[in-house]
Protein backbone atom coordinates (compact mmCIF):
# COMPACT_ATOMS: atom_id res chain seq x y z
CA UNK A 1 0.00 0.00 0.00
CA UNK A 2 1.27 3.61 -0.83
CA UNK A 3 1.80 5.83 1.77
CA UNK A 4 -0.04 9.61 1.14
CA UNK A 5 2.11 12.58 2.59
CA UNK A 6 0.16 14.07 5.01
CA UNK A 7 -0.27 17.34 7.30
CA UNK A 8 -2.01 18.35 10.23
CA UNK A 9 -4.96 20.69 10.64
CA UNK A 10 -6.57 20.25 13.85
CA UNK A 11 -9.87 20.05 12.40
CA UNK A 12 -11.69 17.62 10.34
CA UNK A 13 -11.91 18.42 6.60
CA UNK A 14 -15.72 18.16 4.62
CA UNK A 15 -14.63 19.09 1.44
CA UNK A 16 -11.41 20.05 -1.24
CA UNK A 17 -10.94 21.20 -5.11
CA UNK A 18 -8.10 22.31 -6.80
CA UNK A 19 -8.73 25.94 -8.20
CA UNK A 20 -8.37 26.26 -12.43
CA UNK A 21 -5.41 27.95 -13.79
CA UNK A 22 -5.77 31.78 -13.06
CA UNK A 23 -4.13 31.87 -17.29
CA UNK A 24 -6.23 29.82 -20.10
CA UNK A 25 -5.66 26.41 -20.09
CA UNK A 26 -1.38 26.56 -19.84
CA UNK A 27 -0.68 25.80 -15.88
CA UNK A 28 2.61 28.00 -15.63
CA UNK A 29 2.22 29.04 -11.95
CA UNK A 30 4.84 28.10 -9.45
CA UNK A 31 2.35 27.63 -6.81
CA UNK A 32 -1.19 25.87 -6.92
CA UNK A 33 -4.45 27.16 -4.89
CA UNK A 34 -6.74 24.68 -3.37
CA UNK A 35 -9.66 25.20 -0.86
CA UNK A 36 -10.85 23.29 1.45
CA UNK A 37 -14.00 23.00 3.95
CA UNK A 38 -12.98 22.74 7.60
CA UNK A 39 -15.71 21.88 10.64
CA UNK A 40 -15.18 22.49 14.39
CA UNK A 41 -16.95 25.21 16.54
CA UNK A 42 -16.66 27.52 13.43
CA UNK A 43 -17.39 26.23 10.10
CA UNK A 44 -15.07 27.77 7.51
CA UNK A 45 -13.91 28.23 3.93
CA UNK A 46 -10.02 27.83 3.57
CA UNK A 47 -7.63 28.50 0.75
CA UNK A 48 -4.11 27.10 0.19
CA UNK A 49 -1.38 27.24 -1.59
CA UNK A 50 0.86 24.23 -2.59
CA UNK A 51 4.40 24.18 -4.63
CA UNK A 52 3.49 23.44 -8.36
CA UNK A 53 5.49 19.87 -8.50
CA UNK A 54 6.13 20.75 -12.51
CA UNK A 55 8.67 23.25 -11.08
CA UNK A 56 9.82 21.93 -7.80
CA UNK A 57 13.61 21.65 -7.17
CA UNK A 58 14.92 17.94 -7.55
CA UNK A 59 17.16 18.74 -4.73
CA UNK A 60 16.10 17.23 -1.54
CA UNK A 61 16.65 19.21 1.92
CA UNK A 62 19.86 19.20 3.42
CA UNK A 63 20.47 16.97 6.12
CA UNK A 64 19.13 18.35 9.42
CA UNK A 65 16.83 20.91 7.82
CA UNK A 66 12.91 20.67 8.07
CA UNK A 67 10.31 19.58 4.93
CA UNK A 68 8.39 22.31 3.96
CA UNK A 69 4.74 21.71 4.67
CA UNK A 70 2.79 20.26 2.24
CA UNK A 71 0.56 23.50 1.86
CA UNK A 72 0.29 27.08 3.56
CA UNK A 73 -2.81 28.70 4.15
CA UNK A 74 -3.27 32.21 2.73
CA UNK A 75 -7.04 32.82 3.08
CA UNK A 76 -10.22 32.12 5.11
CA UNK A 77 -13.79 32.85 5.33
CA UNK A 78 -16.42 32.06 7.63
CA UNK A 79 -19.03 29.44 6.00
CA UNK A 80 -22.89 28.84 7.54
CA UNK A 81 -22.66 25.35 8.11
CA UNK A 82 -20.41 22.89 7.06
CA UNK A 83 -19.24 23.18 3.55
CA UNK A 84 -20.42 19.60 2.16
CA UNK A 85 -19.03 20.20 -1.59
CA UNK A 86 -16.55 22.65 -3.25
CA UNK A 87 -16.61 23.37 -6.96
CA UNK A 88 -14.50 25.87 -8.62
CA UNK A 89 -16.15 27.76 -11.18
CA UNK A 90 -13.07 30.26 -12.51
CA UNK A 91 -10.28 30.59 -11.51
CA UNK A 92 -11.76 33.40 -9.00
CA UNK A 93 -15.14 32.11 -8.47
CA UNK A 94 -16.25 29.26 -5.83
CA UNK A 95 -19.20 27.89 -5.16
CA UNK A 96 -19.67 25.77 -2.04
CA UNK A 97 -22.87 23.34 -0.84
CA UNK A 98 -23.73 23.97 2.86
CA UNK A 99 -25.16 21.11 5.72
CA UNK A 100 -27.93 24.10 5.93
CA UNK A 101 -28.86 23.80 2.95
CA UNK A 102 -27.30 26.79 0.99
CA UNK A 103 -25.21 26.99 -2.10
CA UNK A 104 -22.78 29.85 -1.98
CA UNK A 105 -20.61 31.68 -4.06
CA UNK A 106 -17.11 33.34 -2.59
CA UNK A 107 -15.14 35.67 -4.66
CA UNK A 108 -11.30 35.11 -4.86
CA UNK A 109 -9.29 38.12 -4.64
CA UNK A 110 -5.64 37.34 -5.74
CA UNK A 111 -2.69 39.51 -5.25
CA UNK A 112 0.84 39.52 -6.38
CA UNK A 113 1.40 37.43 -2.97
CA UNK A 114 -0.29 34.44 -2.36
CA UNK A 115 -0.38 35.36 1.23
CA UNK A 116 -2.55 38.82 0.48
CA UNK A 117 -5.35 36.40 -1.25
CA UNK A 118 -8.42 37.30 0.14
CA UNK A 119 -12.07 35.11 0.15
CA UNK A 120 -15.36 37.12 -0.11
CA UNK A 121 -19.15 36.28 0.14
CA UNK A 122 -20.89 37.34 -2.47
CA UNK A 123 -24.36 35.45 -2.19
CA UNK A 124 -25.84 32.25 -0.77
CA UNK A 125 -29.72 31.01 -1.56
CA UNK A 126 -31.61 27.96 -0.08
CA UNK A 127 -31.85 25.47 -2.31
CA UNK A 128 -32.95 22.26 -0.45
CA UNK A 129 -35.63 22.55 2.81
CA UNK A 130 -38.23 19.90 4.09
CA UNK A 131 -41.61 19.73 3.70
CA UNK A 132 -41.94 20.95 7.23
CA UNK A 133 -39.90 24.15 6.14
CA UNK A 134 -36.62 22.82 7.97
CA UNK A 135 -33.24 23.41 6.30
CA UNK A 136 -31.85 19.88 4.55
CA UNK A 137 -28.18 19.93 3.67
CA UNK A 138 -26.96 20.10 0.34
CA UNK A 139 -25.30 17.21 -0.39
CA UNK A 140 -23.48 17.90 -3.89
CA UNK A 141 -22.90 20.06 -6.16
CA UNK A 142 -21.92 20.14 -10.25
CA UNK A 143 -21.36 22.69 -12.36
CA UNK A 144 -22.75 22.95 -16.27
CA UNK A 145 -20.08 22.06 -18.78
CA UNK A 146 -20.73 25.27 -20.70
CA UNK A 147 -18.50 28.03 -21.38
CA UNK A 148 -21.14 30.49 -20.53
CA UNK A 149 -21.28 33.28 -17.66
CA UNK A 150 -24.60 31.92 -17.26
CA UNK A 151 -24.04 28.36 -16.47
CA UNK A 152 -26.07 26.60 -13.86
CA UNK A 153 -24.97 24.74 -10.45
CA UNK A 154 -26.70 21.74 -10.09
CA UNK A 155 -27.53 20.78 -6.09
CA UNK A 156 -28.18 17.95 -4.72
CA UNK A 157 -29.62 17.31 -1.28
CA UNK A 158 -31.72 15.43 1.56
CA UNK A 159 -35.06 16.47 0.61
CA UNK A 160 -34.86 14.60 -2.32
CA UNK A 161 -34.84 17.55 -4.80
CA UNK A 162 -32.18 18.62 -7.61
CA UNK A 163 -31.99 22.55 -7.26
CA UNK A 164 -30.54 24.48 -10.67
CA UNK A 165 -28.76 27.32 -9.58
CA UNK A 166 -28.05 30.25 -12.48
CA UNK A 167 -24.50 31.62 -11.67
CA UNK A 168 -25.62 35.11 -12.52
CA UNK A 169 -28.59 35.13 -10.52
CA UNK A 170 -28.98 32.85 -7.75
CA UNK A 171 -32.52 34.31 -7.06
CA UNK A 172 -34.04 32.70 -10.28
CA UNK A 173 -33.32 29.33 -8.67
CA UNK A 174 -35.38 26.37 -9.23
CA UNK A 175 -35.90 22.89 -7.51
CA UNK A 176 -37.44 19.82 -8.73
CA UNK A 177 -38.46 16.73 -6.41
CA UNK A 178 -36.85 13.50 -8.22
CA UNK A 179 -36.65 10.91 -5.06
CA UNK A 180 -38.59 10.15 -1.53
CA UNK A 181 -35.26 9.56 -0.54
CA UNK A 182 -31.61 11.14 -0.10
CA UNK A 183 -30.03 12.73 -3.46
CA UNK A 184 -26.32 11.61 -2.27
CA UNK A 185 -24.42 13.07 -5.91
CA UNK A 186 -25.09 14.82 -9.14
CA UNK A 187 -23.47 15.17 -12.23
CA UNK A 188 -23.57 16.61 -15.86
CA UNK A 189 -23.04 14.10 -18.54
CA UNK A 190 -23.94 16.42 -21.09
CA UNK A 191 -24.69 20.14 -20.99
CA UNK A 192 -28.52 19.20 -21.19
CA UNK A 193 -28.22 16.61 -19.12
CA UNK A 194 -28.06 15.59 -14.77
CA UNK A 195 -27.40 12.27 -13.59
CA UNK A 196 -28.16 11.67 -9.95
CA UNK A 197 -27.48 8.80 -7.24
CA UNK A 198 -29.77 8.08 -4.40
CA UNK A 199 -29.68 6.57 -0.94
CA UNK A 200 -32.13 3.85 -2.50
CA UNK A 201 -29.46 2.81 -4.80
CA UNK A 202 -30.54 4.05 -8.06
CA UNK A 203 -29.30 6.05 -10.27
CA UNK A 204 -31.87 8.82 -12.28
CA UNK A 205 -31.62 11.09 -15.16
CA UNK A 206 -33.00 14.21 -15.90
CA UNK A 207 -33.44 16.24 -18.93
CA UNK A 208 -32.83 19.51 -17.81
CA UNK A 209 -35.42 21.24 -20.76
CA UNK A 210 -37.75 19.04 -18.61
CA UNK A 211 -36.26 19.34 -15.13
CA UNK A 212 -39.63 17.99 -13.69
CA UNK A 213 -39.30 14.83 -14.93
CA UNK A 214 -36.80 11.33 -14.51
CA UNK A 215 -35.90 10.37 -17.93
CA UNK A 216 -34.49 7.18 -16.96
CA UNK A 217 -33.78 5.10 -13.61
CA UNK A 218 -31.50 2.05 -13.19
CA UNK A 219 -30.60 -0.22 -10.31
CA UNK A 220 -28.87 -3.89 -9.96
CA UNK A 221 -31.37 -5.44 -8.80
CA UNK A 222 -29.02 -8.22 -7.50
CA UNK A 223 -27.70 -6.15 -4.91
CA UNK A 224 -29.06 -4.19 -2.27
CA UNK A 225 -26.54 -0.99 -1.41
CA UNK A 226 -26.78 2.39 -1.20
CA UNK A 227 -25.60 5.10 -3.49
CA UNK A 228 -23.45 7.67 -1.84
CA UNK A 229 -21.60 9.21 -4.81
CA UNK A 230 -21.73 9.26 -8.74
CA UNK A 231 -19.66 10.65 -11.42
CA UNK A 232 -19.36 11.06 -15.18
CA UNK A 233 -16.82 10.08 -17.84
CA UNK A 234 -15.02 12.99 -19.36
CA UNK A 235 -15.25 12.10 -22.69
CA UNK A 236 -17.91 9.39 -23.08
CA UNK A 237 -21.31 10.51 -21.96
CA UNK A 238 -22.99 7.21 -21.52
CA UNK A 239 -20.46 5.52 -18.27
CA UNK A 240 -21.03 6.57 -15.26
CA UNK A 241 -19.14 5.33 -12.17
CA UNK A 242 -20.83 5.25 -8.32
CA UNK A 243 -19.56 4.35 -5.12
CA UNK A 244 -21.42 2.15 -2.44
CA UNK A 245 -21.83 2.06 1.09
CA UNK A 246 -20.74 -1.48 0.92
CA UNK A 247 -17.02 -0.36 -0.50
CA UNK A 248 -18.14 -1.23 -4.09
CA UNK A 249 -17.81 0.85 -7.12
CA UNK A 250 -20.61 0.89 -9.70
CA UNK A 251 -19.33 1.21 -13.22
CA UNK A 252 -22.79 1.99 -15.87
CA UNK A 253 -22.82 2.07 -19.24
CA UNK A 254 -26.00 3.45 -20.36
CA UNK A 255 -26.04 3.66 -24.06
CA UNK A 256 -28.91 1.22 -23.85
CA UNK A 257 -31.30 2.30 -21.66
CA UNK A 258 -33.47 -0.25 -21.52
CA UNK A 259 -30.52 -2.77 -20.71
CA UNK A 260 -27.82 -1.00 -19.24
CA UNK A 261 -24.84 -2.86 -18.23
CA UNK A 262 -23.50 -2.29 -14.80
CA UNK A 263 -20.00 -3.66 -13.43
CA UNK A 264 -19.09 -4.35 -9.92
CA UNK A 265 -15.29 -3.25 -8.50
CA UNK A 266 -14.43 -4.42 -4.92
CA UNK A 267 -11.77 -1.58 -3.91
CA UNK A 268 -12.80 -0.46 -0.50
CA UNK A 269 -14.09 -1.93 2.38
CA UNK A 270 -16.46 0.68 3.83
CA UNK A 271 -18.52 3.56 1.98
CA UNK A 272 -17.26 5.33 -0.69
CA UNK A 273 -17.82 8.78 -0.20
CA UNK A 274 -16.08 10.30 -3.74
CA UNK A 275 -15.26 8.74 -7.71
CA UNK A 276 -13.88 10.59 -10.28
CA UNK A 277 -13.05 9.30 -13.61
CA UNK A 278 -8.68 9.92 -13.21
CA UNK A 279 -8.19 12.86 -15.69
CA UNK A 280 -5.14 12.50 -16.76
CA UNK A 281 -6.17 8.61 -17.45
CA UNK A 282 -9.66 7.72 -17.81
CA UNK A 283 -9.23 4.21 -17.70
CA UNK A 284 -8.82 4.74 -13.99
CA UNK A 285 -11.31 5.51 -11.36
CA UNK A 286 -10.28 7.34 -8.36
CA UNK A 287 -12.24 7.14 -5.13
CA UNK A 288 -12.09 7.69 -1.22
CA UNK A 289 -13.55 5.73 1.29
CA UNK A 290 -14.76 5.11 5.12
CA UNK A 291 -11.49 2.81 5.66
CA UNK A 292 -9.16 5.40 5.36
CA UNK A 293 -7.82 4.76 1.92
CA UNK A 294 -7.69 6.77 -1.36
CA UNK A 295 -8.07 3.91 -4.41
CA UNK A 296 -6.65 4.01 -7.85
CA UNK A 297 -8.79 1.27 -10.05
CA UNK A 298 -8.16 0.28 -13.73
CA UNK A 299 -11.61 -0.05 -14.67
CA UNK A 300 -11.36 -0.91 -18.60
CA UNK A 301 -10.78 -4.25 -19.06
CA UNK A 302 -11.09 -6.73 -21.83
CA UNK A 303 -15.27 -7.65 -22.30
CA UNK A 304 -14.50 -11.32 -21.35
CA UNK A 305 -12.97 -10.44 -18.33
CA UNK A 306 -15.91 -11.48 -15.95
CA UNK A 307 -17.45 -8.02 -14.19
CA UNK A 308 -16.93 -8.98 -10.64
CA UNK A 309 -13.45 -10.08 -10.88
CA UNK A 310 -10.94 -8.19 -8.71
CA UNK A 311 -9.20 -5.48 -10.84
CA UNK A 312 -5.85 -3.93 -10.49
CA UNK A 313 -5.89 -1.28 -7.54
CA UNK A 314 -3.37 1.05 -6.33
CA UNK A 315 -4.28 1.99 -2.19
CA UNK A 316 -2.97 4.52 -0.22
CA UNK A 317 -3.62 5.79 3.08
CA UNK A 318 -1.01 7.69 5.86
CA UNK A 319 0.12 5.55 9.32
CA UNK A 320 -1.19 9.46 10.89
CA UNK A 321 -4.73 8.71 9.87
CA UNK A 322 -7.02 6.11 10.95
CA UNK A 323 -9.90 7.85 10.47
CA UNK A 324 -12.26 8.39 7.33
CA UNK A 325 -11.06 9.92 3.81
CA UNK A 326 -14.64 11.61 2.74
CA UNK A 327 -12.61 14.25 -0.03
CA UNK A 328 -10.58 14.66 -2.64
CA UNK A 329 -9.85 15.91 -5.67
CA UNK A 330 -7.13 15.10 -8.86
CA UNK A 331 -5.59 18.54 -10.47
CA UNK A 332 -6.20 17.88 -13.84
CA UNK A 333 -3.45 20.97 -14.71
CA UNK A 334 -0.25 19.81 -14.13
CA UNK A 335 2.10 17.44 -15.84
CA UNK A 336 2.82 15.70 -12.45
CA UNK A 337 0.00 13.78 -11.30
CA UNK A 338 -1.29 15.75 -8.24
CA UNK A 339 -3.86 14.12 -5.85
CA UNK A 340 -4.81 15.98 -2.36
CA UNK A 341 -7.08 14.52 -0.06
CA UNK A 342 -8.96 15.78 3.22
CA UNK A 343 -10.00 13.10 6.58
CA UNK A 344 -12.09 13.19 9.79
CA UNK A 345 -8.49 12.97 11.38
CA UNK A 346 -7.89 16.22 10.25
CA UNK A 347 -5.22 15.64 7.95
CA UNK A 348 -4.69 16.86 4.36
CA UNK A 349 -3.11 14.40 2.54
CA UNK A 350 -1.24 14.39 -0.79
CA UNK A 351 0.14 12.58 -3.90
CA UNK A 352 2.34 13.26 -6.01
CA UNK A 353 4.21 11.10 -8.86
CA UNK A 354 5.75 11.82 -12.02
CA UNK A 355 3.53 11.46 -14.78
CA UNK A 356 6.46 9.03 -16.84
CA UNK A 357 6.33 6.82 -13.81
CA UNK A 358 2.76 6.72 -13.09
CA UNK A 359 1.74 2.95 -13.41
CA UNK A 360 -0.51 1.07 -10.89
CA UNK A 361 0.52 -2.05 -12.02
Amino acid sequence: MNTLKQQSVGRKITSVCWLPPRAGSAYTDTELYFATGLSGRSKELVLWTTENPDFESESKPATGTNEKPLATQVAKASHDGDVQDIVMVSPDVIATASSYGTVSIYDVHHSASASDSVLKLRESVTAHRFANGEPAVSTALAVQPVNSSDAEIASCGEDGRIAYVPLSRLGALQAYEIDSTVVTGVCWPTPAQVAASTRAGQIKLVDRRSPAEVSAVFIDPSSNYSLECIASHPSQSFRLAAGTDTGTIMVWDIRNPKKPDSEVLNVHESNVWRVCYHPADSSKIVSCSNDATVAITQWAKDRDTAPTTARDVLRMSSFFNVLSIGCFDVCPFTRTNLLVAGSDSGNILMEKSAATSFSLF
